[in-house]
């Protein structure tokens, strides 16, 4: 097994698709995560990718959908996520995404793709979204997906240090950022491949802080006997080593439903010992 298949993590799903768009056969929809918004899905797609992206537009219901589908190798095949934001109402959509993050980043749709300085993604527009896709935003048919293994880390230098190794040949996986009980949750979600039976191993590894700020990257060092860790939304000082976040609205399923049983057993404890002191 190459080293460029172990350390890869997200793998565009996009080649082959408007196959799949016209396919008649009934199909299983993605597992849909809204980002924040436009900056924080591009940059979730057009840095520390080699890949080729591009952009799904439609309107659901009242509401312009913009949005990427990748491919995470997960258990014994793959897990598809449709990533996706929505568009203002008067929002003009163009021909393509225009994105730079080197010393400030910016962020908008255009014509034309032929200024060096921004990395680009054509949008694709569609008259009639897939049925597969709206099934997937509407929260309606969410196929039944095994849960990766959940792991915390005690500080974000850990999660830092996770990074660096993961990191390989353009590739990087992205911190998702997500708010629960006043603090926020900063995960990664990292395939272990070849792992028994399975083809990958999922594992969120993520920290739990307190007053996180909602910037786009993490810069790291370590030198002198110290790491130096800093929440940044400025990519200049090429020394660091940088992790970018994405901001999720909707919080990860695996999160979301492992949540849920930890708050009934805290619940359930606080009333015991309650009714023991009565």
């Amino acid at each position: 097994m190459s080293l460029k298949r172990e350390m890869g993590y997200m793998r565009s799903s996009e080649t082959g698709l408007m196959g799949v768009l016209g396919s008649a056969l009934r199909l299983k929809p993605p597992v849909a995560m809204r980002v924040r918004d436009l900056l924080n899905l591009a940059r979730l797609t057009l840095v520390g990718t080699e890949q080729q992206t591009l952009f799904w537009h439609f309107v659901h219901g009242r509401t312009k959908i913009l949005g990427t589908m990748y491919s995470i190798p997960y258990w014994k095949s793959s897990l598809p996520i449709f990533f996706y934001t929505t568009l203002s109402e008067g929002e003009p959509v163009e021909a393509y995404v225009a994105y730079r993050f080197i010393d400030r980043e910016e962020v908008f749709f255009t014509k034309q793709n032929d200024d060096p300085k921004f990395h680009y993604a054509p949008v694709v527009d569609l008259d009639q979204p897939p049925r597969f896709l709206v099934e997937a935003i509407s929260g309606k048919a969410r196929p039944h997906v095994e849960m990766p293994v959940l792991t915390r880390t005690s500080n974000l230098p850990s999660l830092l240090r996770l990074l660096m190794v993961a990191s390989y040949d353009g590739q990087q996986p992205p911190i998702l950022r997500f708010d629960v009980n006043g603090k926020a949750v900063l995960g990664v979600l990292m395939p272990f491949f070849d792992y028994y039976e399975a083809s990958a191993l999922p594992v969120f590894i993520y920290v739990e802080l307190e007053g996180a700020p909602h910037a786009g990257f993490i810069r790291y060092m370590a030198s002198e006997g110290g790491e130096d860790t800093e929440f940044t939304d400025r990519v200049t000082d090429m020394k660091f080593f940088y992790a970018r976040t994405v901001s999720v609205d909707d919080r990860p399923f695996w999160f979301s439903e492992a949540e849920e049983p930890r708050r009934r057993r805290k619940k359930s404890v606080e009333q015991e010992s309650g009714a023991r002191r009565a």
